[in-house]
C-alpha cells in the first residue's frame, strides 16, 4: 500500500508538505475528497483527505475542532487546495494540525484534486504488482526446494525468508523437527505448545496468536485423514494474506512430502513387521530369509525384546517415534511390531534406557515397557509371552530394564547379559571372568594363566560381579554365563 511519501515524490510539485516539514512514512488507505464539516461519517481511516477549506472559513475554535474530529477518525493527512477558497494557508490550520498530529499538505492552485487521486491508484496499482510479483517468485522457489536434495529443510528456509521471519516443522506431537534460522528453536519450541490445541479442533484447524515480539501462524500438515504435523512461523510484522498464501503452499508441499516419506516407509516397515512375526513363530529360518531377498539386514543371534504396553493398537505415528527413539544414537538396527495393544520391538545391541525412559514419559506417560536380556531367536516367542506377564504386573508409566528382567530370569534358565563385561573399559573383565570360569574358581590358575597377580583378578571378579549382578559361584550362573561366552566366541 503506498505511503505519504511515495504519494508525495511521485507527484512532485503537485503534493506538498507545509512549510517543508518532514513526510511521516504513513500508509493511505485512498484519497478522499470533501467540503464538509464533519467529513468523518464517510471516512474509514488511513485516507489522505483533500478540501478547498470551505469548512475552515470560521474561528479559530472551529478549525482546532475540525483537526480533532480528523485525527480521532485516523486520518492519514489533510491536503488544503489553494485558489478557489484560500489563496494561503489559514493562519490556525498549522497549529491545529500539529496539535492533533494530523500532516497538513498543500496542493498548489491548478492542480486538479483528480491528478492526486490517479496518482494514488496508480501507486496502488503498481504496488500490488510487485507484491503479486513477490508472492508468485515466493511460491515458485518453494516449489523448487521442494524438488531438491533435502526437501523439507529447504523448504522451511525457503518459508522463512518469504515472511522475514523463521520457519519451523513441527512433528504430529509437537516436536520441532526442522527450524530456520535455528537461532529460532527456542520461540518456535514455545509455539509448539498450541500444537494440543489445535489436535483438538481438527485436522483444517490453524491458529494466530502473538509469541513476544512475533505475529505467528500455526497451520495443520493435513494427511491420511488427520494432521500429520504443523508449520509454524513467525515475524515482527502481522502477516499479510500474501504471507498466509505463502503459508499455504509450503504447508501443502510439506504435506506431500510427508505423505511420501510415510508411503516410502510403509513397505521396509511392513517387511519388518512381518519377519518379526516369523521369528515369533519360530520360523528363524524364514525370518532371515524374507529379509536377505528384500535387501534388509537380517537381525543377529542374539537379540533383544521390547515390549510396550498402551493398550490401544500400535499406530504410525507411535512407530516412527519408537524407531526414532532407539536409532537416535549410532548402534543397533530395529525391527518394530505394532500389536493389538501396544508395540513389540527388536533390538539388535544394547538399548539406551535412559533415553527410552525419557521418550516414553513425553509420549505415551501410561504405558508399561519391558526391555529383555539377549535372547537367541529361537527363544523370541517364549520370551515375548514372559515379557507381557511381567508387564501385565507392572504399574502405567513404568518402565522395567534389561538388568533387572535378568535377575528374574535367571532362576528361568536365561542367558546372561554379556554387554556390561563388553561396555566396560577400565579393565579387561571378558578375560578375567573366562578365565576365572575356565580355572573353576581356581584364583592362582585364573591369575597365572592371565599373566596379573591373584589381587588384580579378585578385584577385576569382583567388579564383573557388581556390572553383571550375578554371583559367578552359583553354577547355574557360571554354565550360563560360559555358554554365552563361547557362544560370542570369547571363550
Amino acid at each position: 500500500m503506498p505511503d505519504l511519501v511515495a504519494l508525495c515524490a511521485a507527484l512532485g510539485g503537485r503534493l506538498e508538505p507545509y512549510a517543508g516539514a518532514r513526510v511521516p512514512a504513513t500508509q493511505v488507505t485512498g484519497v478522499h475528497v470533501s467540503e464538509l464539516v464533519d467529513p468523518t461519517p464517510f471516512l474509514e481511516g488511513g485516507e489522505l483527505l483533500l478540501t478547498t477549506g470551505m469548512p475552515l472559513v470560521g474561528r479559530g475554535v472551529q478549525t482546532r475542532a475540525y483537526a480533532a474530529r480528523l485525527r480521532r477518525r485516523g486520518v492519514a493527512g489533510l491536503g488544503l487546495g489553494l485558489g478557489p477558497v484560500h489563496d494561503e494557508v489559514p493562519p490556525d490550520l498549522p497549529d491545529a494540525c500539529a496539535a492533533e498530529g494530523v500532516p497538513l499538505f498543500v496542493v498548489p492552485p491548478a492542480t486538479p484534486f483528480l491528478a492526486v487521486a490517479r496518482t494514488y491508484w496508480g501507486l496502488l496499482a503498481r504496488t500490488g504488482e510487485q507484491r503479486l510479483s513477490a508472492a508468485l517468485g515466493a511460491h515458485r522457489a518453494l516449489v523448487r526446494a521442494a524438488a531438491g536434495p533435502d526437501p523439507t529443510r529447504a523448504v522451511v528456509q525457503t518459508l522463512a525468508g518469504a515472511v522475514e521471519g523463521w520457519a519451523a516443522l513441527l512433528s504430529r506431537r509437537g516436536e520441532v523437527d526442522a527450524v530456520w534460522p535455528e537461532t529460532s528453536r527456542g520461540v518456535a519450541e514455545q509455539a509448539a505448545v498450541e500444537v494440543a490445541r489445535l489436535r483438538m479442533a481438527g485436522p483444517h484447524s490453524s491458529a494466530t496468536f502473538p509469541l513476544g515480539d512475533d505475529d505467528v501462524v500455526l497451520h495443520p500438515l493435513a494427511a491420511r485423514g488427520g494432521a500429520t504435523g504443523f508449520v509454524a512461523t513467525g515475524c515482527r510484522r502481522p502477516m499479510s494474506h500474501a504471507d498466509r498464501q505463502t503459508v499455504l503452499t509450503a504447508s501443502a508441499l510439506l504435506a506431500l512430502q510427508t505423505e511420501q516419506e510415510h508411503r516410502a516407509d510403509a513397505g521396509p516397515r511392513g517387511l519388518r513387521a512381518g519377519a518379526v512375526r516369523l521369528l515369533l513363530a519360530g520360523e528363524v529360518r524364514a525370518a532371515q530369509l524374507l529379509l536377505t531377498q528384500s535387501g534388509m539386514p537380517c537381525p543377529p543371534t542374539w537379540v533383544r525384546l521390547l515390549l510396550v504396553e498402551l493398550g490401544r493398537p500400535g499406530d504410525d505415528d507411535t512407530v516412527d517415534g519408537l524407531e526414532r527413539s532407539l536409532a537416535a544414537r549410532p548402534g543397533p538396527a530395529v525391527w518394530v511390531l505394532p500389536r493389538d495393544t501396544g508395540l513389540l520391538a527388536a533390538l539388535a545391541g544394547a538399548v539406551d534406557e535412559a533415553g527410552l525412559r525419557d521418550w516414553l514419559a513425553q509420549t505415551v506417560p501410561d504405558a508399561r515397557a519391558v526391555v529383555s536380556a539377549p535372547v537367541r531367536l529361537e527363544d523370541l516367542g517364549r520370551v515375548d509371552a514372559a515379557l507381557a506377564d511381567t508387564a501385565g504386573r507392572l504399574a502405567p508409566g513404568t518402565l522395567r530394564g534389561a538388568r533387572a528382567v535378568a535377575r528374574d530370569a535367571s532362576r528361568e534358565g536365561a542367558p546372561v547379559d554379556l554387554q556390561p563385561l563388553l561396555e566396560h573399559r577400565r579393565s579387561d573383565l571378558v578375560g578375567a571372568v573366562t578365565a576365572y570360569l575356565r580355572a573353576r574358581g581356581h584364583w592362582e590358575e585364573a591369575a597365572r594363566d592371565l599373566g596379573v597377580h591373584r589381587n588384580t583378578l579378585r578385584h577385576r571378579i569382583g567388579t564383573a560381579r557388581r556390572v553383571l549382578d550375578q554371583d559367578l559361584d552359583d553354577p547355574d550362573v557360571a554354565a550360563r554365563l560360559w555358554l554365552a561366552l563361547r557362544d560370542a566366541g570369547l571363550a
